[in-house]
């Protein structure tokens, strides 16, 4: 497998949150699927999950566009999900050659994700 894309995102938690208090369940909706939301909401902070999901997605659109997929893909068909050791792994629900990996760290205030797109 080679690298076809690399993506990376940086998001303000608070930015996150006021979506989230804004726009409740359509903004959920629209941008995470039914298990990262319960994931995200099991979580003593909520609001830290989501912003480094979110930043994930972005990471991971552009990773997918730097390899010459140019369909826009929703963020509701990016998947992040923990493994049994808690490492976040992708689901494309868009068909999209390649295998995808992502990093994600997040503190108070901040979140960043990394993304790669093997091939």
């Amino acid at each position: 497998m080679a690298i076809r894309g690399i993506g990376s995102d940086i998001v303000e938690v608070s930015r996150i949150n006021r979506l989230r208090e804004s726009y409740g369940e359509r903004f959920l909706k629209r941008v995470f699927t039914r298990g990262e939301t319960a994931y995200c909401e099991s979580k003593e902070h909520p609001e830290i999950h989501f912003a480094g999901r979110f930043a994930a997605k972005e990471a991971i659109a552009k990773a997918v566009y730097q390899s010459g997929h140019n369909t826009i893909i929703p963020f509701s068909d990016i998947e992040i999900l923990n493994d049994a050791e808690g490492r976040p792994q992708v689901s494309l629900l868009t068909q999209i050659q390649g295998k995808c990996l992502v990093t994600i760290s997040h503190e108070h205030s901040m979140a960043i994700a990394f993304a790669v797109l093997e091939y």
